[in-house]
């Protein structure tokens, strides 16, 4: 018998696949921090959403075959600890990539057309101002997509298809498929901030050693305000990847200043946010309680895929794109 436990509320279809298997016992601890600690001593597999796992929690899990993500960023377990005792750490790839690209293009487009603004307008009976906040079209524009991999691959093409100029960027960029898709491309994106109109995020957030990775490849405040002066003035960025990727402080006083046009975010250094924190007052913002995976097709699949790569780890099928520290593994 495999003790699978999971952290927190799954969708059914999730739990399902876990309960239909007559040699799993599910542990649902529905976000209970003690519980998951006390049940993880004898646990084969460890299925987490939201809830931090350190490397103290993890050294109890004596029996611990694999870790499953309810989703494709890892910041919140201690992947290091999983590598070094060469436990696969697990992702839902693929399973929220629609949702997300769609949360983005909804967030430019409603910066780009100051929805918020005029519908605000509209309803105070202020017809007469239908005016009064610049638009423009998103057609010919140049928008910077930092990070090509899974999400990064599949939002570019949503772009070039409402006409807009495409460049991605990627320390490890696959130069190739953007050609194939019409886009241009670097391998140091600062060089592309001068003249883009639009920045968005694909990149996962690690600051180097913490995950196993090397310094040199940390992504911890990657967008801070040398990046943002480097903008035009009109410029937007959209952060649907990781809270920590940008700092929000510079951004909020980029905005404040005019020195870019304005900032959708759907993720957070902290979470839920501080009441202090200046972004939550600023115009020209549009936020998202970092639920841009969470529509009911993306939940759905986010269970699925997760419970089903804890079982193919059980059944020695695992596919090995789905194993995030794959290559740290093998350095150990």
């Amino acid at each position: 018998m495999k003790k699978v436990v999971v952290t927190e509320e799954l969708h059914d279809d999730g739990l399902q696949l876990l309960r239909e298997r007559a040699d799993v016992e599910l542990i649902e601890a529905n976000g209970d921090f003690d519980s998951v600690k006390h049940e993880l001593h004898d646990a084969h597999a460890l299925l987490v959403r939201t809830m931090q796992i350190d490397a103290d929690i993890l050294s109890n899990a004596k029996k611990l075959e694999a870790v499953s993500r309810h989703g494709v960023g890892c910041d919140n377990i201690a992947v290091a600890e999983l590598s070094r005792r060469k436990i696969p750490m697990l992702i839902a790839v693929d399973s929220n990539t629609t949702s997300v690209v769609e949360q983005v293009l909804m967030m430019m487009l409603a910066l780009n057309k100051r929805a918020f603004q005029y519908d605000a307008l509209t309803r105070a009976h202020q017809f007469h101002q239908r005016c009064v906040h610049p638009t423009s079209e998103l057609l010919d524009k140049k928008a910077l997509v930092v990070g090509f991999g899974r999400i990064g691959k599949r939002v570019a093409p949503v772009l070039k298809a409402f006409g807009m100029r495409v460049t991605v960027a990627d320390i490890d960029l696959d130069a190739e498929f953007a050609a194939q898709l019409g886009c241009e491309s670097c391998t140091d994106f600062r060089d592309q901030l001068a003249d883009s109109d639009y920045v968005t995020l694909h990149v996962p957030l690690h600051d180097g050693s913490a995950n196993g990775f090397g310094p040199e490849t940390s992504t911890h405040n990657l967008i801070d305000k040398p990046e943002l002066d480097a903008l035009p003035k009109h410029a937007y960025v959209i952060n649907c990847a990781r809270g920590g990727i940008v700092n929000e402080a510079a951004i909020a006083e980029s905005i404040t200043n005019g020195s870019i046009a304005g900032f959708g975010c759907d993720v957070f250094s902290t979470e839920p946010p501080a009441d202090d924190n200046p972004l939550l007052t600023l115009p020209n913002t549009i936020l998202s309680p970092h639920n841009a995976a969470s529509t009911n097709e993306g939940l759905s699949r986010m269970a699925q895929y997760s419970a089903q790569n804890i079982l193919d780890v059980f059944d020695g099928c695992v596919r090995p794109e789905v194993v995030f520290n794959a290559a740290e593994m093998s350095r150990q």
